[in-house]
Parts: C-alpha cells; structure tokens; sequence
C-alpha cells in the first residue's frame, strides 16, 4: 500500500493525517498550511479522520486543537474497518448470486454448433473443469487411459471432487473406466473417498475394455474431447470442448452401447 488511501481514507484526510503526525498538534488552520488541504475542505478532511478514531480534538478553549492517533492503531482501525466493509459486500454479492445467475441464464445459449480447444496439459485441464462446473443434467465420463503427463492420484481426486460437486447439484453422473485406469485410479485414490462416491446418487461406475479413447460428455450436447500427441500417443496434446447436439448424440449412442456391456462397480 502506497497510502492510506488504499484502505478507504480521501486524499485530503490522508494528507492531513499525515500532517498532524508532522507537527504533533494543531489547529485546522495549521493543519490546512502544513497539508496543502483547502482550507474550505480541512474541516471535512478532520472530521472524517475523527469520525473513523484516527484523530482526537480538544474541545477546550478555541480554536480547536487536534493530535493523531499513533500510526499503528490508525492502520490497525482502518484495516478492520475495511475488513468489515469487503465482508459486507462479499455477503451482498453471495446474496445476489442466484438472482443474477438465473436472469443471465434467462437470455438462452446459442443453437449453433461451437467448438474451442485448449493446447497442453494444463490448459486441457482447466477447460474441462469448467465444462464439468456448468453441467446441470448429466456428465458422461469414458476413460481408456491417462496421459503420463498426469499424477493420476492427484487427478483423479481433483476430477472426483468436480464430479461429486455435480451430484450434489442433482447433476446425473456416470463414469466408465478401462480395466487399467480402473486399477490405477483404485490404487491411487482414497479407499474412504471412493466408498463415498459410489454411494452417492446419482453416481454410477462401469468398467469395460470395449472402448477407445477419453472424453466427457455434458448434458447431451457437448462433448470434451482428449487428443493424444501423435508423436507421443501417451501424452496429451490437447482438448476439443465441440458444443454439437448431432455429434453428441453420437458419442452418447456409443457410449450407451458399451455401458449396457460394462461391469457395475458398487464398492471398492
């Protein structure tokens, strides 16, 4: 912080702060003189340090006098002060969330078909996060394998965590797993936490080795679409997030055929 300012003071009120601390005591005429604060704006600026405990007046005898509060209590008051000002306004905002939400919702999502893609491993991640946070149906998860760029217990408990959020949203959430992610993810994640999942509804397990490739699909019209590294298949190159109802019905009609075949899990 380069002044007070910055924790809600004018700049008159900070620079006649300032100056009280300069000459010690005085009047508004001194401060005024010392400050460079109009002198038709001093009285203002030494009210709003008083009234925020950051002065103290002597009333006896006239013209009145004034003394600054030590600068450690002054921050310490305006730091509270403005603590409790930002709770406010975070409790506002929080309160009016849901309103603004559904009236943005309320002016409709585009028809035409839209894609975007994310390059690397971070990126990729980060996208599909954000497309796992807007789903308000259902999430299809299908995963043949797991990039080597990934430390699968630290993703699959960040993509569990997304997906247990999505439930308790009443978002429906089925996930299908070859063997060998199935083992790994096993392996890898909390025993008591993946118990936890498969209790909650509605989460479903599968595992099947009658698929190919990974990819997550949002509340039947999207699709996130992992794409390997052609000259390191077992790298991510990147992620296409397609926002296509025609193409999306596809990916659900294939995935539908190898879920009726796939092997519920129902515990750990």
């Amino acid at each position: 912080m380069d002044s007070l300012c910055d924790l809600g003071l004018t700049s008159y009120e900070d620079r006649a702060y300032r100056a009280l601390l300069s000459i010690g005591t005085g009047t508004a005429a001194r401060v005024a003189e010392e400050s460079g604060v109009p002198k038709g704006r001093i009285y203002d600026a030494l009210g709003g340090l008083r009234s925020r405990g950051l002065v103290r007046e002597q009333t006896a005898g006239e013209p009145k006098r004034y003394v600054a509060v030590e600068p450690e209590i002054a921050v310490d008051r305006l730091v509270e002060a403005r603590t409790r000002e930002l709770s406010e306004r975070i409790e506002t905002m929080e309160d009016e969330r849901e309103d603004l939400v559904d009236r943005l919702a309320g002016t409709g999502t585009p028809e035409d078909a839209f894609w975007t893609a994310a390059v690397g491993a971070a990126d990729s991640r980060e996208l599909l996060f954000e497309r796992l946070d807007a789903a308000d149906e259902r999430v299809v998860v299908a995963a043949e394998a797991v990039s080597s760029q990934f430390e699968i217990g630290e993703e699959g408990d960040a993509v569990l965590d997304r997906l247990l959020s999505a439930v308790r949203r009443g978002v429906e959430v089925s996930v299908m797993l070859s063997p060998g992610v199935f083992d790994d993810a096993r392996d890898a994640v909390d025993d008591e936490r993946a118990a936890a999942a498969l209790g909650q509804s509605p989460f479903e397990l599968r595992v099947t080795d009658a698929m190919y490739g990974t990819f997550h699909l949002i509340d039947g019209t999207e699709v996130c679409l992992e794409v390997p590294d052609p000259l390191a298949p077992d790298r991510l190159f990147g992620m296409l997030d397609l926002r296509d109802p025609t193409f999306a019905a596809r990916v659900e009609e294939g995935f539908a055929e190898a879920w009726g075949d796939a092997t519920p899990i129902a515990d750990v």
